[in-house]
């Protein structure tokens, strides 16, 4: 029964990928097939070891659910149908949402998926913004602004986000989590909307001079 569980297993198995962790004879063909595996602390073999006997601390802190490349490999191998890749996102937005995030890979994967969330697809300057000020790395910020203004002269990068038309789709496929559950700050977002704001104006300034150019060629 779920109720006499460890409460972090029940947790578990009410996520996406999550309901089959009890299944889990631990064969290890998940481990076998991940490319992952030589960067990783655990692996998923023994991650889903860790899940079935409540080892929340262990699980959510550790660095592995972040190193999965979601190749979905062990999700097809896995004799037992376990969804396992789609439950390491799922543990990725709780080791968000409880806290116990803490390495920069980490901080540049909820930056990736904020940013992702917002637009539905990726706005490099903003994703740069809200990870070293995630990261409390201001120097490294301001450090990248000569090389980021040069791509952005060069066309290299984009003024401006170019969001699709229902970004929402993507929430509810499940391939990003729901605004509300992703982390954020008001000083962050008025960094963002200010950042926003002085890439616009200088769109505005390059596209003015480019104009002005043109008609004294023409």
């Amino acid at each position: 029964m779920t109720s006499e569980m460890h409460p972090f297993l029940a947790e578990v198995m009410t996520l996406r990928g999550g309901k089959d962790v009890l299944e889990c004879y631990q064969c290890g063909t998940c481990s076998a097939s991940c490319p992952a595996l030589p960067d990783m602390a655990h692996g998923p073999r023994r991650l889903m070891y860790m899940l079935q006997n409540g080892m929340e601390q262990e699980v959510l802190s550790s660095p592995d659910i972040w190193r999965c490349v979601s190749c979905y490999s062990c999700m097809n191998r896995c004799p037992r149908g376990i969804e396992i890749t789609v439950l390491f996102s799922e543990l990725r937005r709780l080791a968000v949402q409880k806290g116990y995030v803490e390495d920069k890979e980490a901080e540049f994967g909820q930056a990736f998926t904020v940013t992702l969330a917002q637009h539905g697809r990726q706005f490099e300057p903003e994703l740069l913004t809200r990870y070293y000020w995630r990261v409390r790395d201001v120097a490294g910020l301001l450090g990248m602004v000569p090389l980021g203004l040069k791509m952005l002269l060069k066309g290299k990068l984009p003024f401006k986000a170019e969001s699709i038309q229902e970004p929402q789709v993507l929430q509810k496929a499940g391939v990003i989590p729901p605004k509300h559950t992703l982390p954020g700050g008001k000083w962050l977002e008025r960094v963002v909307t200010l950042m926003s704001g002085v890439l616009g104006f200088v769109d505005a300034l390059v596209k003015l001079v480019s104009r002005k150019k043109e008609a004294q060629h023409g």
